[in-house]
């Protein structure tokens, strides 16, 4: 009877440690797991946002309350000075313009330099998110993102700033001195900026258009080549793409330095008047040269 009681508690005791069958009606649901790898948007960082909201806040406050310190110039003050709003619309356009038209030119450059890198950085890491939805390229993306409309918004700050406070003067010169009538520099910087700008700031529209042409072509042959060059990997087409990358160096260099030179010339011909007539004399007989001005 023992031996019995003793192997029916053991019996007893191994069968309540055995786990037992789950019950349909007391059983929890199963909670289902996220899948992070279809999610294809990542939430934007704050401090970048809260950055640009400030800068965005600022630039507001200050084209609202500056108006009232514009009125303060006198009439002759003013009378060479840069309109506010002109100046701030450029910028709200493009980076710098509103700065070139300010005359304010390593402003300009600067904003327009920065701008244009960081903007070309985020549309490339978003091209290539998009392309392998890698988690790298968004945060890159979102980094990028958020210098380029921090640089945006201290450009329009900058002009505005200047346009309100400083009251920068337009560029004005005479002919046949060393101020032209036209700023060389701000020529060769839009010429830098877009070929053929300055050379259409200088009122020498063909050759404008020309330049313009001819830099977009070359422009037009590296790109062709490199697309060649990332499938082949051939290197007639690496050849091929630096060849039109030094002719379009080249190329860019003499834009901008016919739009310096462009800028002196601006009007000479209609300024400087040469007659040739002929002249005789007792003991010469010849022609003359009149320069009229």
């Amino acid at each position: 009877m023992i031996s019995k009681q003793k192997f029916t508690i053991r019996a007893g005791l191994v069968l309540s440690c055995l786990p037992k069958a789950p019950c349909a009606a007391c059983s929890s649901p199963q909670v289902p797991k996220a899948d992070y790898s279809k999610q294809s948007v990542l939430p934007v960082n704050r401090l970048q946002g809260a950055l640009i909201y400030v800068f965005l806040v600022l630039c507001v406050l200050l084209l609202s309350t500056a108006s009232v310190n514009a009125q303060e110039l006198s009439a002759a003050d003013s009378s060479n000075t840069t309109k506010p709003w002109p100046a701030v619309s450029r910028s709200l356009i493009l980076p710098g313009w509103g700065q070139i038209y300010q005359e304010r030119l390593w402003p300009a450059a600067a904003f327009y330099a920065t701008s244009a890198t960081f903007t070309y950085r985020t549309l490339f890491h978003y091209y290539h998110y998009s392309k392998t939805k890698n988690r790298q390229h968004w945060e890159l993306f979102k980094k990028n993102l958020g210098i380029t409309l921090l640089v945006y918004s201290l450009n329009i700050i900058d002009v505005s700033y200047a346009a309100y406070y400083r009251h920068p003067q337009k560029w004005r010169g005479a002919l046949l001195s060393n101020k032209p009538l036209k700023s060389p520099w701000g020529a060769a910087l839009r010429s830098a900026i877009l070929p053929g700008w300055g050379q259409y700031y200088t009122a020498s529209y063909w050759k404008a258009a020309g330049y313009l042409l001819a830099d977009g072509y070359l422009v037009y042959r590296i790109r062709q080549a490199d697309l060649r060059y990332r499938q082949s990997k051939a290197a007639a087409d690496r050849n091929e793409r630096s060849k039109f990358s030094w002719y379009f160096g080249l190329a860019y260099l003499i834009t901008m330095a016919d739009a310096y030179s462009g800028a002196y010339m601006y009007q000479f011909d209609e300024a400087v008047k040469l007659t040739l007539a002929p002249e005789v004399s007792f003991d010469k007989a010849g022609f003359a040269v009149y320069v009229s001005f």
